[in-house]
This record gives structure tokens, C-alpha cells and sequence, in this order.
């Protein structure tokens, strides 16, 4: 590359290049997903991350300080934003704005949904610092209901 950086610094493979920074299952609500995190060493203000979301489960209703991009790679998901729900298939896109309540549920009762997540993690972890850690991340975090709407 001009910049002298390694190619692998602008790739990701979403199958063995990225690593699981979240997993949440509650078999009573209906929890079974993951979220991995693709590394790209010269982000700044976004990322990217993989949400797996087991067959008939969903992640729980939560809401974060950075905006979302979802897009569906595969599956069929059922995406709550605030009050309104959409269905998306694969190639399907939903925006999530800042501190709004959401939550995707995965409508296949056989194969496994899977979302690429791009925020901007990375720009309101640096006016915030790492407000994951003390929230939704958290156990029991400020930011996450235990409810399944």
C-alpha cells in the first residue's frame, strides 16, 4: 500500500478474522447471540461487528451512544427500533440512532442470523470513554432490559 500498512490492515474475513467480545444467552427470554468485533488497526471513529444470533432467539432490547448501521448477511431477521419493527432479509439495511431502545430477533427456526454491525464506536468511545464496559457489556449493564417485547 502507498501508506506502507500491510494489506491485511484493510481486510476482514468475517469468518477467521475477527474475535468475540460479547455472548448473551437466557433460555427463558430467548437470548442466544454473540457479537464479534472485526479488527481494522487504522479505525478511528467506527467499527465493525459481526452479531450471531442463534435460530429462533434474539439479542435483548438494549440501547447504546453510538449509531448503527445493520446489515443482514444472512437469515431473516425481525429488527425493533424504538416501537417499530421491520423485516429484513439478506441485503437488508436498518439505521439505529443513538440511545434508542433496540433489539433483533432472528425469525428462522433452523439457521443461524447474521448481522455486520458498522457504529461509531470508536468516535463516542473517545468523548465517552468505554462506556460498554459499564453498561449493556456489563453484568446486569444500566443499558440493557431484561425483557423480551
Amino acid at each position: 500500500m502507498a501508506d506502507g500498512a500491510p494489506i491485511d490492515d484493510y481486510h476482514a474475513d468475517l469468518i477467521n478474522n475477527h474475535r468475540e467480545i460479547y455472548r448473551n444467552r437466557n433460555e427463558k427470554l430467548g437470548i442466544d447471540f454473540s457479537v464479534d468485533v472485526l479488527d481494522f488497526p487504522a479505525t478511528q471513529a467506527f467499527d465493525a461487528r459481526v452479531v450471531r444470533i442463534a435460530p429462533g432467539c434474539n439479542n435483548e432490547l438494549h440501547k447504546h451512544a453510538h449509531e448503527s448501521l445493520f446489515y443482514v448477511i444472512s437469515g431473516e431477521a425481525e429488527v425493533r427500533i424504538g416501537e417499530a419493527k421491520m423485516g429484513l432479509k439478506p441485503g437488508g439495511l436498518a439505521f439505529v440512532p443513538r440511545w434508542v431502545f433496540h433489539q433483533s430477533k432472528n425469525m428462522s427456526q433452523t439457521d443461524e442470523l447474521i448481522i455486520l454491525a458498522i457504529t461509531d464506536f470508536g468516535l463516542t468511545k473517545a468523548v465517552l470513554g468505554d462506556y460498554d464496559k459499564r453498561t449493556r457489556l456489563a453484568a446486569n449493564g444500566a443499558d440493557a432490559v431484561n425483557a423480551n417485547e
